[in-house]
């Protein structure tokens, strides 16, 4: 048996009770810590569990074949941070261990595509989700100002994804440098952004123009930013809650 198991938002007291039995019950657990910079104190974890737990690089899950080996002669668990199948990765280990005859169950968790609902924007007017990557030498792809500008034609909000490690401010000046190799007039200093923080624990939530938002502390990553579409008068007077 594979247990696909969430670990949830902001660090290891988020898993349910659900997924902590199944950590219980399994020989080997393995985790992941790539798609998310979620907190995990692993003795505290590791404690829930009552075993060790083994650490996965993105090449240990995804090319070595370590899970799946382990599951077709023991009850194994992966943990993933967030909600178990965010992370498209992991749709591949559930399609392997099925095609392999390996029982799978999924044990979800929260995540960020649904805590954002705390800012007051609809989730129902969410466009695509766009990740934002840290440009390096010789790359600096233009796909996520392409996706914002579309979703922003149809007046639709956009969760924008930053890269591991990437602060709000660091995003900001992501999509400003964009915006100078686009020239579509999407972003400017007054253009207004929903910044969010370590949403589960303490959340914080700054709405403001870009000349503000880039001098706010929102403290601790992981961080997360929005760019609304049109709003209700509704979804307008709760965000106005968060202006700085």
């Amino acid at each position: 048996m594979l247990y696909i198991v969430s670990l949830g938002l902001f660090d290891e007291m988020d898993i349910s009770l659900r997924g902590a039995e199944a950590l219980k019950k399994c020989k080997r657990i393995f985790i992941e810590t790539y798609t998310s910079s979620i907190k995990i104190n692993f003795a505290a974890l590791e404690k829930i569990a009552g075993k060790k737990i083994e650490l996965l690089d993105r090449k240990g899950v995804e090319e070595s074949g370590a899970i799946l080996e382990s599951a077709k002669s023991c009850d194994t668990a992966f943990v993933v941070p967030g909600d178990a199948l965010s992370a498209t990765t992991h749709h591949q280990v559930v399609f392997d261990a099925r095609k392999a005859g390996i029982a799978v169950e999924l044990i979800h968790g929260s995540s960020i595509f649904s805590a954002i609902a705390e800012t007051g924007l609809s989730l129902y007017k969410f466009g695509m989700t766009v990740s934002l990557p840290k440009p390096q030498k010789n790359y600096f792809p233009e796909s996520p100002y392409t996706n914002i500008l579309a979703n922003k034609k149809q007046r639709l909000h956009t969760l924008i994804l930053l890269d591991i490690g990437m602060t709000a401010k660091e995003g900001i000046e992501v999509l400003l440098e964009l915006e100078k190799k686009a020239g579509k007039k999407l972003f400017s200093e007054k253009t207004k952004l929903v910044a969010v923080a370590h949403l589960g624990v303490k959340s914080t939530i700054k709405y403001g123009f870009i000349s503000e938002l880039k001098k706010a502390d929102l403290g601790a990553m992981p961080h997360t930013l929005i760019l609304p579409g049109d709003m209700h008068f509704s979804e307008e007077d709760f965000v106005s809650q968060f202006r700085i």
